[in-house]
């Protein structure tokens, strides 16, 4: 009986061992797969892709400047309507739409 317990032991001390030298390596596995499925998410249809990218995960450009930002602080963001970084560039986008109705 002893004699399994200190195999058991030994068995559990070497695979310790073997984990700790190896856990940086499985990190950078852990990494690189959740980068490889967030790439694979991106490149999905459109379809399938609406409903599970994440809003703070999607970029957008703004329509006056053309800066990009996130899609959570963009400016008219979830309607149909243009996207806009800040107040500024709306009220831009806005003084020059009235410019071109006017002349």
């Amino acid at each position: 009986m002893l004699k399994y317990l200190i195999i058991g032991a030994l068995l559990a001390l070497v695979f310790l061992l073997v984990y700790s030298r190896l856990q940086p390596y499985i990190e950078l596995l852990r990494k690189v797969s959740s980068a490889l499925k967030g790439t694979l998410d991106s490149n999905s249809s459109p379809a399938t892709r609406s409903g599970s990218t994440k809003a703070e995960n999607k970029l957008v450009r703004c329509v006056a400047c053309g800066t990009w930002i996130p899609a959570e602080r963009a400016i008219g963001a979830g309607s149909n309507m243009s996207e806009y970084c800040s107040r500024e560039c709306l009220e831009k986008a806005a003084s020059g739409k009235e410019r071109k109705l006017a002349g």
